[in-house]
């Protein structure tokens, strides 16, 4: 019997009556008792194997070397396989507890175990010591223990496909030219026996100019992912190596499909520079294709067929004799280069097998790892498909910045040459230059914003993004505060001057600290907000996946910054709420001071104001829509950091400079002097605006209608224009 499988048939009744239900029952009791009775009758297999399934190549070779000895064998002797699944160590344990509780007389004559790991092994030794069955041991070497109470071993000899595989990595090197050359090992867990055995045989058999730099025994299950996850890391360190050995060539393939992934898989005459990695496996169980290639200069034979075709040989011998003539028998593991593997024959237990046909590789490479989460390297951009703003668009954002620069370093030199003027005073100094500061933090957040993988480590992207955001912020915040503290002085020193207020007999004076409230106000709850949200969700560069293949493999991604965590919204939107009411409140102070534009800047304010409106919400929702298109989102950031601030600097100060520039700073007194009665009441004074006095109500309030008919048709004094001691001084302003 071999792979004896239990069929269970379901049937659908339709519409049952009581009888044909009771008949039903009773068939399947009668059954059932029919069953029972014939399997406690059942004997018990002469041999019994216990090995992983089908499912991979190496054991499906153990399957086909089983079915094959016991069809050829001529003695009727039955044998049953037990499979625990690929590798399963939970079904591992279950099928040898099972064994264990098996009644002994229920035992069958020999067992044939390979057992996954050094727990199954243990499992095996009780199993032994319960029912004193003989087992032969498969592919796993034996322990002191087990040499001294299992019956036999049959597997390949882990220390000399190891030895060989020293001497091929030497050999290697030697064609290369390397002297003093780095060599990786990656092998099996270190729970696998043969893992210690395997090392040791590399090291002694390797030449001594060679230095073994790393030997990292992988982590299961997955071993070669294991294998692709651990050259990825050392290169990500900038770990020098120029050879890698594995313990098998399925183990290799992650190493090749990491290496290939950066172009450092060495092939002769082809990619044979100094970075290039020499590839040397065993147990021929990758892809035939790699050494057809020249990729893997080397394996060793190795074949699970015979591995099943000497643990049944073994068995049968104990079972008809009683005893081993050899306990410890090994399957061969002769060196099979690149350039001769096609020619080899082996020859074992009097038949000679082609080599190939032995092996258990395909024919073929097909990829089957790779990135399968972005935190598994420094810079997944280095070893997937990325998307990137193109370097065209960087550069536009640096000439925006160069744009803003400029303009900001003329105003500020222009503003400090004509500080005396009498328009820079009235049109307050101080909050001019805090507005141009504010410009120069908020344009360069557009340096921070134009970075990538593709230029900077992961630290640098890091605080990039923190840089980008506590500039934007607080730079938009500066210059949207300053505004409205200016206008807001502006409506509380002409609070007495209304159109329609009947005298402007109180003094009223406005000094810059009183309004500074707006500016350190604001800029403090942006600090507690940034504070909050970077404490909890910092926001940083990641790299996020837009695209993966059917194994989880990905294929494409994207790297911009971000906040994790299902609430990192929150923050960004609260500060964009914020600056948004500060500007709408901005554009409603603008429109109460309308009527003094001519000392307010109220109308240009008021453009500004609205220019910042649009572009914020505008961006807002272009970016929140722009997903995961960082070329588009860019553009929009870019733009908007730059237009804004453009848009204050060109508003609110080129013209006053202008007039400054050109000698047209006396238009200023034109315009508070075009029409000047001797007021009825007593003189005013209103620091920031100086004494005011001379100065007719309608002329500021630039409503002429306010003025009764009588003072209209009045012979109006002589006009006169202002003095020196009418223009408020630089200390009345600040």
């Amino acid at each position: 019997r071999y792979n004896t499988h239990c069929a269970t048939t379901f049937y659908s009744i339709k519409q049952p009556s009581m009888l044909p239900v009771l008949l039903f029952f009773l068939l399947v009791a009668a059954t059932t008792a029919q069953t029972t009775s014939t399997n406690s009758t059942k004997s018990p297999p002469d041999i019994l194997f216990i090995v992983p399934d089908r499912s991979t190549p190496y054991p499906n070779g153990l399957h086909n070397g089983i079915l094959t000895s016991a069809y050829n064998y001529d003695a009727d002797y039955s044998v049953e396989v037990i499979d625990y699944g690929n590798y399963d160590q939970a079904k591992s344990f279950a099928v040898l507890n099972a064994a264990i509780d098996t009644p002994t007389e229920q035992q069958p004559k020999v067992y044939c175990i390979w057992p996954m790991d050094v727990e199954s092994k243990r499992l095996a030794g009780k199993l032994f010591e319960t029912h004193r069955v003989p087992i032969v041991q498969i592919n796993q070497l034996p322990d002191d223990w087990e040499l001294d109470h299992l019956v036999g071993y049959a597997g390949p000899k882990d220390a000399e496909r190891a030895g060989n595989a020293g001497i091929m990595m030497g050999d290697a090197m030697k064609e290369r030219g390397v002297e003093n050359a780095k060599v990786i090992a990656l092998g099996y867990p270190a729970s696998y026996g043969g893992y210690p055995l395997s090392i040791e045989a590399f090291r002694n058999s390797i030449d001594p100019s060679i230095d073994i730099v790393k030997e990292i025994p992988l982590a299961p299950p997955d071993l070669r992912q294991s294998a692709y996850i651990e050259i990825v890391n050392l290169i990500d360190n900038n770990m020098e190596f120029n050879g890698v050995y594995a313990m098998d060539d399925a183990i290799l393939l992650g190493a090749y499909e990491a290496l290939n992934d950066r172009g450092r898989v060495y092939v002769k005459g082809e990619n044979d520079g100094p970075d290039a990695v020499t590839l040397v496996g065993t147990v021929c169980n990758g892809a035939r294709e790699l050494l057809e290639n020249g990729k893997q200069y080397g394996t060793t034979i190795q074949a699970p067929f015979l591995e099943a075709t000497l643990a049944f040989d073994q068995a049968m011998e104990y079972i008809e004799t009683g005893k081993l003539n050899e306990t410890i028998r090994f399957t061969p593991n002769p060196i099979a280069r690149g350039d001769s593997w096609d020619g080899m024959v082996v020859d074992f237990l009097g038949k000679a097998y082609a080599a190939d046909s032995l092996c258990t590789w395909n024919q073929y490479h097909e990829r089957i790892n790779g990135l399968m989460d972005t935190f598994d390297t420094q810079n997944a951009c280095d070893w997937v498909d990325c998307l990137f703003i193109p370097e065209g668009l960087f550069i536009a954002g640096y000439v925006m910045v160069g744009i803003n620069y400029l303009l900001i370093l003329v105003g500020s030199i222009l503003l400090f040459i004509h500080r005396k003027k009498k328009i820079i005073l009235l049109a307050q100094p101080f909050f001019l230059a805090l507005i141009l500061l504010g410009s120069a933090v908020d344009t360069t957040s557009i340096i921070f914003m134009s970075r990538d993988s593709r230029n900077y480590t992961r630290r640098e992207l890091d605080n990039g993004c923190a840089a980008f955001v506590w500039l934007l912020t607080l730079g938009q915040m500066l210059t949207t505060a300053t505004l409205v503290a200016k206008i807001y002085r502006v409506k509380r020193v002409t609070s007495q001057m209304r159109p329609g207020a009947t005298n402007i007999a109180k003094k009223t004076k406005v000094t810059t600290k009183d309004v500074a409230g707006f500016i350190v106000g604001g800029l403090l709850i942006d600090i507690v907000i940034l504070a909050v949200w970077f404490g909890t969700a910092p926001f940083k560069w990641t790299t996020q996946v837009t695209s993966q293949d059917f194994n989880g493999i990905i294929l494409q991604a994207v790297g911009q910054c971000s906040s994790e965590g299902s609430n990192a919204w929150v923050y960004p939107m609260v500060i964009v709420i914020l600056h948004l009411l500060l500007l709408v409140y901005a554009n409603v102070l603008a429109y109460q001071t309308r009527a003094f534009h001519r000392i307010s800047d109220s109308k240009m304010a008021a453009v500004c104001v609205f220019n910042s409106i649009q572009l914020l919400i505008i961006a807002t929702i272009i970016v929140a829509m722009s997903g995961d298109n960082v070329s588009i989102a860019y553009i929009i950031k870019a733009c908007y950091a730059f237009l804004n601030n453009f848009g204050v600097i060109a508003l609110m100060i080129l013209p006053k400079l202008y007039q400054c520039y050109y000698n047209k700073d006396d238009d200023v007194h034109s315009r508070l002097a075009t029409t000047v009665v001797q007021p009825s009441h007593q003189a005013g004074y209103i620091s920031g605006l100086g004494n005011v006095s001379h100065i007719d109500r309608a002329t500021l309030c630039n409503n002429r209608a306010s003025v009764s008919d009588s003072e209209a048709n009045a012979s109006p004094p002589p006009s006169r224009r202002p003095t020196e001691s009418d223009i408020p001084e630089e200390s009345e302003v600040e």
